[in-house]
């Protein structure tokens, strides 16, 4: 029995795509500090970016890994 894939990746790709949005917001932030010399703040910045960009790159395996099994079901 076949199994529509397509809402469950949809919501890996949203939550994706919102998880790249703050770290790209926290990431311009830091450049803007660093760029009038506030060092400590823009580490502050990206201090933590390691726990979004792990998050991104879990959402995005299970984006592709739902995609995978809704293939292999057809």
């Amino acid at each position: 029995m076949s199994q529509d894939t397509t809402p469950a990746i949809a919501a890996n790709i949203a939550a994706l795509s919102e998880t790249l949005k703050a770290a790209t917001a926290r990431a311009d932030e830091a450049a803007q500090a660093i760029a009038t010399g506030k060092r400590n703040e823009a580490i502050g910045w990206i201090a933590d970016l390691d726990r979004e960009i792990e998050l991104a790159r879990a959402l995005h395996g299970a984006a592709l890994g739902l995609h995978r099994m809704g293939e292999a079901g057809r």
